[in-house]
């Protein structure tokens, strides 16, 4: 093999290296949604008020089926009630009053984010899903 052949082949090798570190950076960023743990956490912490249907409970506590907040594109305030609870809000014209709690100190960033994917993607919802990073960000803004 001559000394060009080999540069070349040196120069492949790191190509494909650089090209694999970028592609599992790029994963980590985006982060990857698990939607059976999604569905297992919220049957666990969310399925009580909000029903296993995403329907709520009429005039107690607010359908995720068909939600403004879960079908937005900018997920900003659905991080933000899922992180921090909410009370007292309307939503499809009917006030609901009992209170959302807060998840920041029970749940972790991921824990989160795979919450939130599962009601923005589940029950004709078409949200934008969000990433761990994402909740972070949340977190740390509203500290």
């Amino acid at each position: 093999m001559g000394i060009k052949t080999m540069r070349w082949t040196v120069i492949c090798a790191c190509l494909a290296a650089l090209v694999g570190a970028v592609a599992a950076a790029d994963e980590s960023v985006q982060g990857t949604y698990d939607a059976a743990k999604g569905r297992d956490l919220y049957l666990a912490q969310c399925s009580a008020c909000h029903q296993p249907s995403g329907e709520g409970l009429p005039s107690v506590f607010p359908p995720l089926r068909g939600s403004g907040v879960a079908n937005k594109d900018d997920a900003r305030k659905h991080i933000d009630i899922v992180l921090h609870g909410m009370q007292g809000t309307r939503a499809g014209g009917v006030l609901y009053a009992a209170a959302m709690p807060p998840f920041a100190g029970v749940l972790s960033d991921a824990d989160i984010a795979d919450i939130i994917d599962y009601e923005r993607t589940s029950w004709g919802n078409q949200g934008k899903t969000v990433t761990a990073a994402q909740v972070a960000a949340e977190r740390s803004s509203s500290k």
